[in-house]
């Protein structure tokens, strides 16, 4: 079950991770949505959103870069 706080923390991790992603790579904001629908990040980090609240914020670029490397 998940509680508010947790629900809480996952749309800040899912909307800071989005702003550092979408810096890193200069990406408006409809870029990034549109970047999203191909790879499903948001949905991603929502699966398992423990892991990314302790990476630093380069880390998590990395991790994203290699989740869409799959692809």
């Amino acid at each position: 079950m998940l509680t508010e706080k947790r629900l809480n923390n996952t749309i800040y991790l899912i909307f800071h991770i989005a702003e550092c992603f979408s810096s890193r790579h200069h990406m408006t904001k409809k870029e990034f949505l549109e970047f999203d629908k191909k790879y499903d990040i948001l949905g991603y980090i929502s699966e398992c959103p423990d892991v990314f609240d302790s990476l630093t914020d380069d880390e998590i670029i990395e991790e994203l870069e290699r989740y869409v490397s799959q692809y």
